[in-house]
């Protein structure tokens, strides 16, 4: 018996330096790897190769079997065809998925606790030249997702010139984020013209705080009247929330809210002494005051009917889809996967480049002195600085392993498996040129006994 496959729609064959094998969905960031073997089983669902069922081994039929249950091929007749755009391509760059752009460092806000100093413009913008050279290298190193990000992105005026070349090369905009100002019905409207769905994450501090946050009179409502706006015609929203001594009280009440707005999910952190808020140290919660927060804010969340999917800045987080309970700052890799395990699986996958144009691993980095010692596209082309010794690839190769041998102390710390060296931007805030220096934010939450006290009261609530 001859069968054919054929890759489903948005799927097409693709291929990286090191990773030769790929499959990649075009419209959101999702990219499947295989090994020379599995690759020749696949690349066989062209439509036109025909497939001798009964010469196949059991393993490799249910290789087939589970790729159409996966929703990556499907049965087919001989006529059908893959598209141009799904026929195999080979990046010569080692491989990103997607890359969090800052296509502006200017804002229309004014906001007290921003780390870039958007307020005062001090990452410039660039211009549509530097634009069109970074979207350039997005396109032939195979970076093919993009989130959108600035300051405020849609405030550049040529905007949405850019959407359309974007759109125009066959990429992707996945996720716009935005204060919400300008995301107005005649907005969605021009993204509903253009066939685009993305994902539009709002930044939220909290009920009865945001508009002294945000530095602009109005900007709550403004900002809620987008997002209801997004739930009544089907845009997927998510909000980021930053806390401070002024607004941590408004957590429950402000959870409660974004869900009841269609919020998917939600991220809360803590305010940090960088940029616009670099010498206000009143309004800083300690990390011992926000762990305090959370704890007694957790059974409220659980008493809510889990509203939504939260994470609270690596302390706690819940997922309502896969109905799973982690924490961010609790990695648990055993010792003897150290030597594989990467330090930071996050920037794996993806980038930040910063309206300067640096390529950094992630956006809380950009704005300090760190920032600096980060390569630039706009001077090294994108594929050499992903493929040679440079900051950004140190950090993106660093091993766990390497991180124990640089901190050989940390080798006998109960919490080892655990923390595994914690988050490389909150360790370079306070070793600006290490990075592989510790996380003492992370040491804290291990050692002053932060997890025995979440568990504890999960436990006590019936979660654990």
């Amino acid at each position: 018996m001859t069968r054919h496959y054929v890759l489903a729609p948005g799927y097409a064959f693709r291929g990286w330096k090191l990773l030769p094998y790929a499959v990649q969905y075009l419209f959101a960031p999702q990219t499947e790897f295989f090994t020379k073997e599995q690759w020749q089983l696949f690349s066989a669902c062209d439509g036109q190769t025909g497939i001798d069922w009964d010469a196949l081994s059991d393993t490799q039929k249910a290789f087939y079997e589970k790729w159409e249950k996966g929703g990556f091929i499907r049965r087919c007749s001989p006529d059908d065809r893959l598209l141009p755009w799904q026929e195999y391509r080979f990046y010569p760059a080692r491989f990103k998925e997607r890359v969090h752009w800052s296509i502006t460092g200017r804002c229309n806000y004014k906001c007290r606790h921003c780390f870039m100093s958007a307020p005062h413009g001090a990452q410039g913008e660039p211009s549509w030249e530097q634009l069109m050279t970074m979207l350039d290298a997005f396109e032939r190193c195979g970076v093919r997702n993009l989130e959108l990000t600035g300051g405020e992105p849609m405030f550049r005026k040529d905007f949405w010139e850019l959407v359309d070349e974007i759109h125009a090369r066959g990429l992707a905009i996945c996720t716009l984020y935005s204060n919400g100002l300008l995301i107005t019905d005649a907005f969605l409207d021009k993204l509903e013209e253009r066939r685009m769905c993305p994902a539009i994450q709002f930044s939220f501090d909290g009920v009865g705080h945001h508009d002294w946050m945000r530095g602009v009179p109005g900007a709550e409502k403004i900002v809620l009247d987008a997002l209801e706006r997004c739930r009544d015609r089907g845009f997927p929203t998510s909000v980021s929330m930053v806390v401070c001594q002024e607004s941590i009280g408004s957590l429950r009440e402000s959870v409660n809210l974004m869900a009841s707005l269609g919020v998917r999910s939600m991220k809360v952190g803590n305010a940090l002494p960088a940029g616009e808020w670099l010498n206000e140290p009143a309004h800083f919660l300690s990390q011992a005051e926000l762990y305090e927060h959370f704890l007694e804010y957790i059974p409220h969340y659980f008493e809510d009917g889990k509203p939504l999917t939260l994470g609270l800045e690596g302390f706690f987080n819940y997922d309502v889809g896969t109905q799973e309970l982690s924490a961010f700052n609790e990695k648990n890799i055993p010792e003897d996967k150290f030597g594989k395990a990467t330090m930071c699986s996050h920037v794996r996958r993806g980038m930040y480049v910063s309206p300067k144009g640096n390529v950094l691993p992630c956006m809380s980095m950009v704005g300090g002195p760190i920032e600096d010692q980060f390569p630039n596209m706009l001077e090294t082309p994108l594929e050499d600085i992903l493929d040679k010794q440079s900051a950004y690839m140190d950090i993106t190769s660093f091993r766990i392993s390497d991180f124990m041998e640089h901190n050989p102390e940390c080798m006998t710390c109960a919490y080892r498996t655990f923390c595994c060296g914690g988050c490389r931007a909150l360790a370079v805030q306070d070793h600006p040129t290490d990075y592989l220096s510790k996380d003492l934010y992370i040491c804290a939450y291990f050692k002053d006994g932060w997890m025995e006290k979440k568990n504890a009261l999960l436990k006590s609530i019936g979660q654990m």
